[in-house]
């Protein structure tokens, strides 16, 4: 062994025995996973995209309703908390934009400390298979004044794009994620174990917005650190992953939910194969327990267990 490997070696030593001896004596943890808000995309007038017999405002209800009971089974002392539980958009808003106001009012009403988007994919060609279009020549066409145009030939591609995905909102937009933290964390008692303040941030003195952004950065790791775990998960269960994508527009859900949050694409509609695993009782059982056996990894990482162990 080379001097320097045995100089790394000793530098190395300390710091695995100082986390291992930390690790270990840690005291217990009051929970911090307390109430989980499961959110079913779309809903009501708004089917979301669609397959070549299903939409997705069906599967994700239906993957949600299982997801929960699942949950209430494993961990019977958190709280969910639904944000539909029919085909009906949120809070029968008139309007789509109501509707994803109304999932986050509820999810920071009801003090969350997780929030769960089920959502079904498409890759934006008509489900099945989708025309392309192909220039095979050109011919020229006019009687005074002749112009060449192309000749295009048509066939059809069958949609081959499967696998899942999560979304989780950029860390640095917290000009919106920090006003729903805001929002989120005002009233109540402190709590060590949640890190939950005491009153709402006054987002305009430079303090709170400081405390706004460590929050923040707070739920980011721990909206990247779950989204991780579960598409682990998939990847596990033999499913293909986009893996964790971080948005920064479009997704209301998760920039004005003032806890973690994630969204999680189960999969592809417009793949004939994959709409059906996701409309199965095998399919869907299997999506919920990936997520459980994740969501299992995630609360015991967050309040201070050994991995695995209850």
């Amino acid at each position: 062994m080379t001097m320097m490997k045995k100089m790394t070696c000793l530098l190395i030593l300390p710091v695995i025995i100082c986390s291992i001896t930390a690790f270990t004596t840690r005291p217990p943890q009051k929970p911090v996973l307390r109430t989980i808000i499961i959110d079913p995309g779309h809903g009501g007038f708004d089917p979301g995209t669609e397959g070549l017999f299903s939409k997705e405002k069906d599967v994700a209800l239906s993957i949600s309703l299982k997801l929960g009971k699942a949950i209430e089974e494993a961990f019977p002392d958190i709280k969910l908390v639904y944000t539909r539980t029919t085909d009906i958009m949120p809070g029968n808003m008139p309007t789509k934009g109501q509707g994803l106001h109304y999932r986050a009012e509820l999810a920071n009403k009801s003090k969350g400390d997780l929030f769960i988007c089920i959502h079904a994919n498409n890759d934006g060609h008509t489900p099945g298979t989708y025309a392309v279009h192909r220039v095979i020549g050109h011919k020229y066409v006019g009687k005074k004044k002749k112009r060449r145009v192309p000749i295009y030939e048509t066939y059809y591609v069958k949609n081959t794009r499967v696998g899942t995905g999560s979304y989780i909102w950029k860390a640095d937009r917290n000009v919106f994620k920090g006003k729903a933290i805001s929002e989120a964390e005002g009233g109540g008692e402190v709590d060590d174990s949640t890190e939950k303040a005491a009153n709402a941030f006054d987002m305009s003195s430079p303090e709170a917005k400081i405390k706004a952004q460590l929050y923040e950065k707070k739920y980011f790791a721990n909206s990247a650190l779950f989204a991780t775990l579960v598409e682990n998960e998939f990847v596990k269960a033999g499913r293909h992953s986009d893996g964790v994508m971080q948005r920064d527009e479009g997704i209301q859900v998760l920039q004005a939910t003032g806890m973690p949050s994630v969204l999680i694409e189960t999969g592809f509609l417009s793949n004939k194969e994959e709409e059906v695993y996701l409309n199965s009782e095998e399919g869907q059982d299997e999506i919920v327990r990936n997520i459980v056996d994740a969501l299992r990894k995630y609360k015991d990482t967050i309040e201070g267990h050994a991995p695995g162990t209850p």
